[in-house]
């Protein structure tokens, strides 16, 4: 990034969204990548207008550059903003198959975004299966993978005048389902935010402090987390049960129990040790890879959730587990019976249909969850998914998960990269699952086909997936390190396999 005295206007980086500048690496850009493709080929000056409408109008981050200024980073408006240097139009070379433009997202995700200009771009491909296509990459410091998709979905027109709300649920149930865990997230992100701008500005008054004691400053973050979310169980307990007569107070009691207790056991795990190691061998390259297979009929999964009485989330994640089982059973490095695999998980502290503030940025919490391996069926999978998942709907994990992020964000950058690694290393990967568009959509007019994307890797993670639903289809795509898993087509083939075997 930038080093130099800031001019013309300019705003501070919340530590929040600075954190994914700290994190970049060669071997893993905290970079979020985009996918979508078109059935009749896009107007490029078309494009250019939606854009210039519907990003530049609406965020002002799409047209600021990151610049360090001391020890912190801020937004400054980018003087020389030239439109057609992050939107560029280019031909897919021959025969313009899904694999040239995997092997296009490739290329890209394994290239960094220029430090001197706003920290996105677009390519927008001509020539792809009749249509096109825009690999879509937006560095994480702008905003969390969750805000870019709705971001990416603005760009987007209902096809035939059709509804086409953006926020269907792939899964069922949010990870904070009822009356009291969404306020407690809502509240718990709020206090949060306003001690860590209090910590920022009490570091730079203090001037460069000892570590230790900016570390001490930011402590009471990850404390605020806990106490507001225990705050939330006592009162959500209290109207639960005054509101009712004595067998409502006992299922108040056992649900705060329970809470309580999974809230626990998810912090455990992400504290103890961990269980990503042993499955993948080699040391993370530069090169990255993309893949994804046909779509999976949304309808098809929803019936298999209600007869095994899960989500649609549920099953999305069991055939995730499932195709991880081939392809280490395929390499020969699977584990001797059942055994888990860790994952982070994305989970926003927002709805999803909730208006975006103009300036963006991060406001989600990461959460483990273990994915099992070494089942002898789906139905075992799917079986242990779902107890695992309404686990972590269950509980305040998020909100206490946030404030270690918090924590880290207002660590010392050296502090910060070192609790970041270290927890990182607690999942092999990163796991989304993205809910789209229920309707067919339309970009600049031409008919949108599908749409896959990607969170970014972080530490020594070597892999990416997410699950991303559209227009009563889902898809699954596969980004990897090329060094250490150089074939993800292996991984889409073995999800082809896994759904054809639990149908």
């Amino acid at each position: 990034m930038t080093t130099r005295k800031l001019a013309g206007p300019h705003r501070r980086m919340p530590a929040q969204d600075s954190l994914w500048l700290h994190l970049d690496r060669p071997e893993n850009l905290m970079i979020v990548t985009s996918v979508l493709w078109t059935r009749t080929p896009v107007d490029p000056a078309r494009l250019r207008s939606v854009v210039s409408d519907r990003l530049l109008a609406r965020y002002p981050v799409y047209l600021q550059r990151a610049v360090r200024h001391g020890g912190d980073f801020s937004w400054e408006t980018d003087r020389g903003f030239d439109l057609g240097k992050h939107l560029v139009v280019r031909e897919l070379p021959a025969p313009g198959t899904r694999e040239v433009l995997e092997d296009f997202v490739a290329a890209r995700r394994s290239e960094p975004l220029d430090p001197e200009r706003p920290l996105w771009m677009i390519d927008l491909l001509q020539g792809y299966d009749g249509g096109s296509a825009l690999v879509v990459r937006t560095h994480h410091s702008m905003a969390d993978g969750i805000r870019l998709t709705q971001v990416l979905f603005s760009l987007l027109d209902p096809a035939d005048g059709e509804d086409a709300s953006p926020h269907a649920k792939v899964g069922g149930a949010s990870p904070h389902r009822g009356a009291v865990a969404q306020p407690v997230a809502r509240l718990g992100a709020a206090l949060l935010r306003a001690l860590g701008d209090t910590g920022a500005k009490a570091q730079r008054r203090a001037g460069r402090v000892h570590p230790a004691l900016e570390t001490a400053v930011a402590l009471p973050v990850l404390a605020a987390a806990a106490a507001v979310g225990a705050t939330g169980a006592v009162a959500g307990f209290l109207t639960s049960a005054l509101s009712g007569g004595p067998r409502r107070v006992v299922d108040s009691v056992a649900g705060a129990a329970t809470t309580v207790w999974h809230s626990a056991t998810g912090v455990g795990d992400l504290m103890g040790p961990s269980s990503a190691t042993g499955l993948w061998d080699g040391e993370l390259g530069v090169e990255k890879t993309g893949a994804w297979g046909d779509p999976v009929p949304l309808a098809d999964l929803a019936r298999i959730g209600h007869e095994t009485g899960t989500t649609v989330n549920d099953v999305c994640t069991a055939l995730v587990a499932g195709a991880l089982d081939r392809y280490f059973t395929a390499h020969g490095t699977a584990r001797p019976g059942p055994s888990d695999l860790g994952w982070l998980i994305p989970v926003s502290l927002s709805s999803f249909d909730d208006e975006l503030p103009a300036d963006l940025g991060n406001h989600f919490s990461l959460v483990l969850a273990q994915l099992p391996l070494g089942r002898r069926s789906f139905a075992e999978r799917l079986a242990v998914v779902h107890r695992r998942v309404a686990r972590i709907r269950d509980s305040f994990e998020p909100v206490l998960t946030f404030g270690v992020q918090y924590l880290i964000a207002q660590s010392p950058a050296p502090l910060g990269r070192a609790m970041s690694r270290y927890f990182a290393g607690k999942g092999v990967g990163v796991l989304t699952n993205v809910p789209g568009p229920r309707a067919p959509m339309t970009l600049a007019g031409a008919p949108v086909e599908g749409i896959v994307g990607w969170a970014p890797c972080s530490g020594n993670q070597a892999i990416t997936i997410c699950v991303f639903s559209y227009a009563g289809q889902v898809r699954f795509g596969f980004g990897t390190d090329r060094n250490v898993v150089p074939d993800p087509e292996q991984l889409v083939a073995g999800l082809a396999a896994e759904f054809a075997a639990a149908r």
